[in-house]
């Protein structure tokens, strides 16, 4: 299975000749995690019970961990997940997320989310 290809900024990439570049393999899990614990509960429109509820954060940190390592294990090839917290600052959440794959590899998976 491929992703699209996303930058530091989370835009989307181009490849040599291009056209918009994909990534496989753990990368692309790393990445779809990554992306899948930053939508907001209610966000996509043909699922709105799919997200995290970032709206209280020091009030349900259980709850947000619970929701993050849901939202991880939606990926198609997740096959165990763990959320910590690493810091909490005013809007901003330091978290890492170790997903383990099919083949029983662990990737670490860093992300800075604005809350």
């Amino acid at each position: 299975m491929k992703t699209w290809k996303l930058d530091k900024d989370w835009d989307v990439c181009l490849d040599s000749t291009n056209n918009v570049a994909t990534v496989d393999g753990n990368d692309r899990l790393a990445q779809d995690v990554a992306s899948s614990v930053r939508v907001f509960k209610g966000e996509l429109p043909f699922d709105v019970d799919r997200g995290v509820a970032y709206d209280k954060p020091d009030e349900v940190r259980n709850t947000l961990k619970s929701d993050m390592n849901e939202q991880a294990l939606l990926v198609d090839g997740v096959k165990d997940s763990i959320v910590v917290f690493n810091k909490l600052t005013e809007r901003l959440l330091n978290a890492t997320i170790y997903i383990t794959n099919g083949e029983g590899e662990t990737i670490t998976v860093g992300s800075n989310m604005v809350i």
